[in-house]
């Protein structure tokens, strides 16, 4: 089996023995990894799986995250630096996402043509709003919202008359009109009425790290709004494909979506 290699590679002017660290210490497809340089006395440069990793100043030294794709045939994770440090292998353990039939409205299930053309508008603006979150992090430590769980990232969910799709975010049980807040300090990079997702928020934390909300039933920022950790975003609603009320919470750092309860398990310790 093939082996999907990150390689961090180092500057002339880091020390001779830097030191790279990775958790977890193993993965399944979806899950957010970090990485930590030690030793370092300028920031590094590295590669994850081909594309670049965004390193950012940390207390002890840089760090940079990255998703684990979902769609994977590798075992592990080998990461490895130039300047002599020891190679780490993380493996990248199977797993079995759950599966569930979903009724919603026909149009929600297959919608028509003109649906579809506001459907490739609305995750291009999305796509697009990622390009915000570049920069140094505004981010201290991440929170999730209040709310027990009640779909996880990674879901199986067939719609109606068999379209099928899979769930990348986290739901959180909530009433109608719940006060929803930012996970962590940031910028709102979007805010859109779509016709799947319904009101939309996603915040720009800097690192290359978004995070986003769906199905609000009202939004209660703007674009280029500065949040603080907690701040009120939204109410939880239903707007959009759902069956109820409830928080969505997606996570998108440097290759994709990752599942929202392991990246709030990262110890991010940006350098303030």
């Amino acid at each position: 089996m093939r082996s999907l290699i990150f390689v961090a590679i180092l500057g002339s002017s880091a020390f001779a023995e830097p030191m790279v660290s990775v958790s977890p210490t193993s993965v399944h497809p979806g899950d957010a990894v970090l990485v930590t340089v030690t030793g370092a006395k300028a920031q590094p440069h590295g590669k994850a799986g081909g594309r670049p990793l965004v390193f950012f100043a940390a207390k002890d030294g840089f760090q940079a995250v990255f998703a684990t794709p979902l769609k994977v045939d590798e075992d592990h994770v080998l990461v490895e630096v130039t300047d002599g440090a020891k190679p780490v292998s993380v493996p990248i353990m199977a797993k079995t996402f759950p599966e569930t039939k979903v009724v919603v409205e026909e149009e929600m299930a297959n919608p028509d043509k003109e649906d579809g053309v506001k459907i490739d508008a609305d995750n291009a603006a999305v796509e697009k709003s990622y390009a915000q979150a570049v920069g140094a992090p505004q981010f201290t430590r991440f929170r999730r919202p209040l709310g027990a769980v009640t779909s996880t990232f990674g879901e199986w969910r067939t719609f109606n008359d068999g379209h099928r799709a899979q769930h990348l975010g986290l739901d959180l049980g909530a009433h109608e009109g719940a006060r929803v807040g930012a996970v962590d300090a940031g910028t709102v990079a979007l805010v859109r009425d779509t016709f799947l997702m319904g009101n939309i928020v996603v915040i720009a934390h800097g690192a290359g790290i978004s995070s986003l909300y769906f199905h609000l039933s009202k939004v209660t920022v703007a674009e280029g709004d500065v949040v603080k950790q907690g701040e009120r975003i939204g109410l939880a609603g239903h707007t959009g494909r759902t069956t109820g009320p409830h928080v969505h919470l997606s996570i998108h750092v440097d290759g994709g979506m990752v599942d929202p309860l392991s990246f709030l398990k990262l110890a991010l310790a940006p350098q303030r």
